[in-house]
């Protein structure tokens, strides 16, 4: 700081106006010195030099906006896809409920063991799957059984429809029924004697299809003769 003295009198100094040669600097927070003006102006040129950029060239703006929009749907996206997967898997558990008469079924090893035969070609007549009273019995309840297989009926009145004459070879012949998978049986308690069961489709066996166009020609005659 300079200083000017006053005339040489004793009565003090006399103050001069301070100039400064460089512009006021501003501390950072701590004890550094920085330029503010400096750094504001650095700041403004570089935010004019991407507004530039992007009026030049307007297609670089675009595809930043496209981006992002990108970015924004892609989780409503996921979103309906989960959504429709939920939907279809709840479809095909509701299909699967509705059609309980397709879900049981046989292995040609197994029926055969069953069947007491070597191969498929020992087996060309009805009689050699549904034996004995258990052809009428199965007859019987296929035709009792709504549309998802299910049918339910007093024993006697089975008996009586399926032409047997005791309740041991009633049970008997369910039980080859059973043994086949092709019935389901559930008992009723009660005074009536009568039974729910689910009857699934003889197609379900690995069968020659000589053998369902036999049955379906036995289930016709029986539908001619009622």
């Amino acid at each position: 700081m300079s200083v000017k003295k006053g005339n040489g009198k004793k009565s003090g100094f006399i103050l001069a106006p301070i100039t400064l040669s460089e512009p006021v600097k501003t501390t950072d927070g701590f004890t550094n010195l920085v330029d503010a003006p400096a750094v504001k102006g650095e700041a403004a040129k570089a935010e004019q030099g991407r507004d530039m950029i992007a009026a030049e060239n307007p297609k670089t703006k675009n595809k930043v906006s496209a981006d992002d929009q990108n970015v924004q749907s892609k989780p409503a996206r996921s979103n309906v896809g989960e959504v429709k997967q939920s939907q279809e898997e709840d479809a095909r558990r509701a299909d699967k409920n509705e059609k309980p008469a397709e879900n049981a079924s046989l292995t040609e090893g197994e029926l055969l063991r069953i069947l007491d035969a070597d191969s498929l070609d020992e087996i060309y007549e009805l009689t050699d799957v549904l034996r004995a009273s258990s052809l009428k019995l199965y007859a019987t309840l296929v035709r009792l059984a709504d549309s998802r297989g299910r049918a339910r009926v007093k024993n006697h009145e089975l008996m009586s429809k399926a032409g047997i004459k005791g309740i041991a070879t009633l049970y008997k012949q369910e039980r080859w029924l059973m043994d086949l998978k092709l019935l389901k049986k559930k008992a009723k308690p009660g005074p009536h004697d009568g039974s729910s069961y689910v009857v699934h489709k003889l197609e379900c066996l690995p069968l020659p299809a000589e053998i369902y166009e036999k049955f379906n020609e036995y289930l016709s005659g029986l539908k001619r003769l009622s």
